[in-house]
């Protein structure tokens, strides 16, 4: 029985080592405090954690300390100690061994001497195995919310101030317990945190699956950009020039990460045509079939009006059907060409397309025309294959992102998330978009986003609509917009010195786009 002093001195002992364990944060830390202290208290000479492995199949060694072999905490090699099983070939529960049997009874359980009872003869094993005896044990369960055994703690031989091993006492089983009990809940809670952060990764990645099913190569765009944003950030990490005072946390990294692969989730709203759109005619379906099939048609009833002309004898008909059968050739393959959108349109190109536009062929009082007000509308666009508003409704992602971001609670150390997202599509300059955000308030994680978007962006092979660009001209179009001050020429500087495009390169372009440059020539537009 404890003395009402002593008594006392452990009562605020356990007060203390609760307040350092609240305080403390890395879980491996956690667990050797709890055991170091669970050894002082019983005055042990050896403890172990176990954890469950997760096929809850074995028990895992996770700390040792033996205080008369003069291992501890910190030397002791885990790694050499074999997983002890819970089951045998049949999944039959084992109960031989002392930890195994108290997994599988869920409590605790003590022994005054390993060596008077044959209930556990694998502990003998062990003994023998490590030139160590065991004689007085004990060991308790650590369950969760739910009553599961995540874990076990075991300390082996008690002593007495003389140094002779004695029985655990019910006082040091209840302080043990105690101590047991502030390592269950820390374990749960680190489990069930641990849960909610695999969740939020899994939702991540299921929301980049659902738009890589809606559109393949956005799919792959979320992925590459993610990728290559935690690539960036490891390089700020050991930058020695503009950032070398700066440094991310591991929450930090995981927040940029998140927020690479959430910077996007706003396209779940953008229609599948306008995400797709390869063509100027698409739709749902590429229409230049419909313009074609028009204009086989028109050419098939000229063709059968020339046979009458020719019956007939008239030649001026015949020549003057042959002109329209010319021209239709140069339409044809004017609308071919035009409907790509890699070109830009000059006027030129604007008043043939008025003309194809207006042309009309009559034949047995029926009128032939080549393209509707819509296909010239889509076949006028100058540059790409988008119309403005399907433009704007694209733009639109990144708002959508921003309002769908606002609706999750992060943890706090994501809080940031929703802001770093949405801000990819910013521009220092504030001509950006959703907001118009500027370079004061637009945050380096934002603007690390924006560079590893446009640079995968400018590469990507995979886009129905376009060529992936080689690394000198993706490399130029990038240095020209930091030399419109629309992304940060410091970071571009560190992507380019760090050699961090050709890394990438060499991950994710075809040959044929790593292609030899002077970079110094590229810095030299914004520098």
């Amino acid at each position: 029985m404890l003395l009402k002093d002593d008594l006392t001195n452990k009562i605020n002992r356990l007060a203390k080592i609760g307040i350092a364990l609240s305080a403390e944060k890395n879980i491996n830390n956690f667990f050797k405090l709890i055991l170091n202290e669970a050894i002082n208290f019983t005055n042990s000479d050896a403890g172990t954690i176990y954890w469950v492995s997760d096929d809850k199949k074995f028990l895992e060694f996770q700390f040792v300390c033996t205080l008369s072999k003069n291992q501890n905490l910190e030397n002791a090699d885990v790694a050499k100690w074999p997983n002890i099983p819970l089951y045998d070939e049949n999944d039959k529960k084992l109960m031989k061994t002392f930890v195994s049997y108290v997994t599988h009874t869920a409590k605790p359980k003590s022994i005054d001497n390993v060596y008077s009872q044959d209930i556990f003869s694998d502990t003998k094993k062990y003994d023998s195995a490590n030139d160590y005896r065991s004689v007085s044990m004990a060991a308790i369960p650590l369950k969760n919310h739910e009553d599961d055994v995540l874990g076990i703690i075991q300390l082996i031989n008690a002593m007495d101030d003389d140094g002779n091993i004695i029985p655990f006492s019910q006082d040091s089983i209840t302080v043990f317990s105690s101590l047991a009990s502030q390592a269950a809940i820390a374990m749960t809670n680190k489990t069930l945190v641990d849960g909610l952060e695999n969740l939020l990764k899994q939702f991540m990645k299921s929301i980049a699956y659902a738009l890589d099913k809606k559109s393949k190569d956005t799919g792959s765009h979320i992925e590459r950009v993610a990728i290559l944003t935690e690539m960036l950030a490891n390089k700020i990490q050991i930058d020695n020039k503009k950032y070398k005072d700066f440094h991310f946390s591991q929450n930090e990294l995981q927040e940029i990460s998140i927020a690479g692969w959430m910077h996007d989730i706003g396209k779940i709203t953008t229609p599948v045509y306008i995400m797709h759109k390869a063509k100027k005619l698409e739709t749902i379906y590429d229409r230049i079939g419909l313009v074609k099939l028009r204009f086989e048609l028109v050419e098939s009833v000229i063709e059968k009006d020339n046979i009458l002309y020719e019956y007939n004898g008239k030649k001026d008909e015949i020549e003057k059907a042959n002109k329209i059968l010319k021209k239709l050739k140069k339409y044809s393959e004017f609308i071919k060409q035009t409907n790509s959108g890699s070109e830009f349109m000059t006027d030129e190109d604007i008043e043939l397309l008025d003309a194809i536009y207006n042309f009309e062929y009559t034949s047995n009082e029926k009128t032939y025309r080549l393209i509707t007000e819509d296909e010239k509308k889509n076949l006028s666009i100058h540059t790409g294959t988008l119309l403005p508003e399907e433009f704007e409704k694209m733009r639109e992602h990144a708002l959508v992102s921003h309002e769908m971001l606002t609706q999750l609670t992060f943890p706090k150390k994501f809080k940031n998330v929703t802001l770093y997202a949405s801000g990819h599509h910013e521009k220092l300059n504030g001509t950006g978009y959703p907001f118009g955000i500027c370079d004061k308030d637009l945050p380096l994680q934002s603007r690390m986003l924006a560079i590893t978007d446009f640079f995968e962006a400018l590469t990507a092979t995979d886009r129905p609509y376009k060529k992936g660009k080689t690394l000198s001209e993706s490399l130029q179009i990038m240095a020209i917009s930091a030399k419109d001050n629309e992304i940060d020429k410091d970071l571009l500087n560190l992507f380019i010195d760090s050699g961090l495009y050709l890394e990438y390169a060499e991950k994710f372009l075809k040959k044929e786009q790593i292609n030899d440059f002077d970079i110094n020539k590229v810095k030299n537009i914004y520098n």
